[in-house]
């Protein structure tokens, strides 16, 4: 029997993803605005957007540069909103809104901190797409949400584009294929073509339930505790004193059925019956 169905019957987000979706459109008709009307943009984007080429001393970018979108096309802003409502409500009524949100950061700063690895280990010797010059937009956070989602639910079915139904575990391959075409076409992305990755690398590692991370984690700590049990048991044995032997010519120890009353009774002599009348 199939799971779950998904298709385009218009889930119920959370509080928190309605935060999100609500912050990144905002965000997004403000800076087309300001674009249109002067330029304005700049000024947002100064302070939100992550530097690949700069030191980690304003952390903050690498969260909030994953809510901005291209000023210059709707379409941008467009495809960030519908994947993360259509993937996104799923995984948080599934998981909550604190691991939700917990993900959603975390798919980001590994987007960000993948590009500024590539920035860091090859530079000028790859394209300017693979490390551009300021980092901006949600390709991570969708990336690791589609992984997500088809990990969370491979049996179930989603409406791809709206259009095409496709299984969970094919989703995943589609969407490592679409990470892998980033990088042998030239249409750069604000993200840079390889933060999609980093997504790639958060939806493996903390999708599912449990995730990869989690059951790692476990796995090491029950490892841990029995070696520490082990470790006891040892220093037990060791530390316990040998018993006493007993001394030379004693007579040998022996067990007496009964206990202590029958010692006495044995021990006792009858009493005369000429005396109790």
């Amino acid at each position: 029997m199939d799971g779950p169905q998904l298709s385009v019957a218009f889930p119920r987000p959370g509080r928190a993803l309605w935060s999100v979706l609500i912050a990144m459109a905002a965000l997004g008709i403000v800076t087309a605005l300001l674009s249109t009307w002067g330029g304005g943009a700049s000024v947002v984007f100064s302070w939100l957007v992550y530097y690949p080429s700069h030191a980690l001393w304003q952390p903050w970018r690498l969260l909030t540069s994953g809510l901005l979108t291209s000023p210059e096309s709707w379409g941008h802003l467009l495809f960030a909103l519908v994947g993360l409502y259509f993937l996104g409500a799923p995984l948080e009524k599934r998981w909550g809104a604190w691991r939700f949100v917990r993900f959603l950061a975390l798919s980001v700063i590994l987007g960000n901190l993948t590009t500024m690895l590539v920035e860091r280990l090859f530079g000028d010797a790859v394209p300017e797409r693979f490390h551009p010059a300021f980092v901006f937009g949600p390709a991570a956070a969708i990336t690791a949400i589609a992984v997500a989602w088809a990990r969370e639910y491979s049996d179930s079915t989603v409406q791809l584009f709206m259009v095409l139904p496709i299984r969970g575990r094919v989703l995943l391959w589609i969407t490592i294929g679409f990470c892998v075409l980033d990088l042998v076409y030239p249409a750069g992305m604000p993200e840079g073509v390889v933060a999609p990755f980093g997504g790639l690398v958060a939806g493996l590692l903390f999708g599912g339930s449990p995730s990869l991370a989690r059951t790692t984690w476990l796995h090491l700590r029950l490892a841990l505790l029995r070696r520490q049990s082990t470790t006891v048991r040892v220093d037990d044995m060791l530390s316990r004193k040998a018993p006493r032997r007993p001394r030379p010519g004693a007579p040998p120890l022996r067990v007496v059925p009964g206990g202590l009353e029958e010692v006495l009774k044995k021990r006792t002599p009858p009493k005369d019956k000429r005396y109790l009348n």
